[in-house]
């Protein structure tokens, strides 16, 4: 049911956003005009906001849940929505609010300001919040325990200590400097995958081959694209608020604004998700497709292409991209609510259920939080499509 579900959810988005792209002339498909108009803060900014654990893991889970040919659904899909990323950018950053020598804005300050729909608007930021700000992180902090393979309560300790000191700090300074680190990271990321992509360059083309056979093909198409966009949505954040929030950080313009996350969005899902498909896809041609969890499979992948510094390496992108996403999770939830309710007792109150979800993420079973995710990821895509919908004239 939830499927059948995500697939008319996924219709819908594709319709909206070849009606949003119709609207904004097509700028998003405009490459060579785009790139000259960028804000290379916010594009950092944007690749460190965006760039977490879902990145690897989602295009991971992708090809081994669905095959090889959801990559390819994954760029049908991203060519035929990046109009909705363009458009939520331009809205978040049209209706950001100041406060003091900082902005902020997000789905809930376009509902309340562009849409003029106070409640439906405090929804929005319940939901943005619960979802990213606390049951997203539960990925991070199960990812980070899969893949380091270390005692979970040791962990636990661990991050709990952390986490009490980064509630009882300024984390707006340590998220900047995470977001600079990231793309540096993944710029190292790009120039040793794409050395050991092209060490096995004869079987690129055999792999293409699978990739669109295995999308076409009747029996695996229906798992694969429906598994592959949702992937997919994970990995750009399309619609669930955080690409609304960034693009309101700063005072640039809001065209450059959107051009900025746009290119942000292409340049995850064309380089880094193409990256990590190949690797994972050479691995499997070599040695097949075992039955193990997409977490193992990853570290599989790492030790075949990087020998003993893979798990080395794995360990460190892994923990860098859950650590940013954290702190970038309790910078939203924080600003947010001291925004909104400007009442010392709730943004507590959420700092203790931030410590709580990240460490109850540590003992929970991937498959049950990737469901519970799938469902709150729904409902915010449903309400936030609405709303850009509507507003889309404001474009």
């Amino acid at each position: 049911m939830l499927d059948i579900i995500w697939l008319i959810l996924i219709i819908y988005l594709v319709y909206l956003g070849i009606k949003i792209s119709k609207i904004i002339n097509y700028k998003n498909f405009k490459i060579h005009k785009i790139i000259k108009k960028l804000n290379n803060d916010s594009l950092f900014l944007s690749l460190g906001t965006k760039m977490g654990v879902g990145t690897i893991i989602g295009i991971t889970m992708s090809i081994h849940l669905g095959g090889p040919g959801t990559l390819l659904w994954i760029y049908i899909f991203t060519i035929l929505t990046s109009s909705i990323i363009y458009a939520e950018s331009y809205l978040g950053s049209k209706y950001k609010q100041r406060i003091n020598d900082t902005y902020i804005s997000g789905i809930y300050y376009y509902t309340k300001f562009g849409l003029n729909k106070k409640i439906l608007a405090l929804i929005t930021l319940i939901l943005f919040v619960s979802t990213y700000s606390l049951f997203f992180l539960m990925i991070q902090s199960n990812t980070i325990t899969e893949i380091l393979n270390i005692n979970k309560y040791v962990l636990a300790i661990i991050i709990i200590v952390l986490l009490i000191l980064l509630t009882t700090n300024e984390t707006n300074q340590v998220s900047k400097l995470l977001n600079k680190i990231v793309p540096v990271m993944c710029l190292f990321f790009i120039i040793i995958s794409t050395y050991s992509v092209i060490k096995h360059n004869k079987i690129i083309p055999i792999l293409i081959k699978q990739i669109i056979n295995s999308a076409f093909n009747i029996k695996t198409m229906f798992i694969g694209m429906i598994i592959g966009i949702k992937r997919s949505i994970f990995l750009n954040e399309l619609l669930i608020g955080t690409t609304s929030m960034s693009s309101g950080i700063n005072d640039e313009d809001t065209e450059i604004t959107a051009n900025t996350l746009t290119i942000g969005t292409y340049f995850i899902t064309f380089i880094i998700s193409t990256l990590v498909a190949f690797l994972v896809l050479i691995y499997m041609y070599y040695n097949g497709s075992p039955n193990i969890s997409y977490n193992d499979l990853l570290i599989h992948v790492f030790n075949f292409h990087f020998n003993s510094f893979g798990n080395y390496f794995l360990g460190i992108i892994v923990s860098l991209l859950a650590t940013t996403t954290i702190i970038s999770g309790l910078y939203i939830g924080v600003s947010n609510l001291t925004y909104i309710f400007k009442n010392k007792i709730i943004v507590n109150i959420f700092k203790i259920l931030f410590i709580m979800c990240i460490t109850i993420g540590i003992f929970t079973k991937t498959d049950s939080l990737w469901y519970f995710i799938d469902i709150m990821m729904l409902i915010i895509i449903i309400i936030n499509s609405f709303v850009v919908n509507k507003l889309k004239n404001n474009l």
